[in-house]
């Protein structure tokens, strides 16, 4: 069957969490570097790097974008950092998609792909990928849903 390629992005911003997360690495790194230069401790120091790196990581993964590719019953996912940055995350097969329901259904492995929050277009496709059953939440375009539809796995 020749289907046409479908590509879709779900945009996953940056959580309070991750905020809170940044800028208290940023404070901790300051003051422990202050602290290290005036009590000339070389442990202060490596922990000020310790939390400039632990900054740096939460910075380089502030903003997240998931974009998802369908091709020839072939579905590709890439996670995109600060909009420059693109790291494949996985990939499957139609024929190892079960079913696709559209609610957040909990499963023993569960990955996130979007914004849980967003329970508009919200999806939950279960993979069973080389004898282990993952759930993939991710948020789903409506073109892929109907090619869900005449496949019989949206349930």
């Amino acid at each position: 069957m020749n289907e046409k390629p479908l590509e879709w992005i779900s945009v996953y911003g940056e959580s309070m969490g991750h905020k809170v997360g940044r800028i208290c690495a940023l404070a901790a790194a300051v003051v422990v570097f202050v602290f290290s230069f005036l009590t000339l401790q070389l442990v202060m120091f490596i922990a000020a790097v310790a939390f400039g790196v632990l900054f740096a990581w939460l910075q380089m993964h502030a903003f997240t974008e998931y974009e998802f590719c369908y091709f020839s019953d072939e579905i590709d996912v890439a996670a995109i950092y600060n909009r420059a940055r693109r790291k494949k995350k996985m990939s499957f097969r139609m024929e190892n998609i079960e079913y696709m329901v559209k609610k957040v259904e909990p499963q023993q492995v569960t990955r996130y792909y979007g914004d849980k929050n967003n329970m508009g277009s919200i999806y939950t496709l279960v993979v069973n990928q080389d004898g282990k059953r993952t759930a993939i939440v991710m948020e789903s375009d409506p073109e892929f849903t109907k090619v869900m539809e005449m496949k019989r796995k949206l349930r």
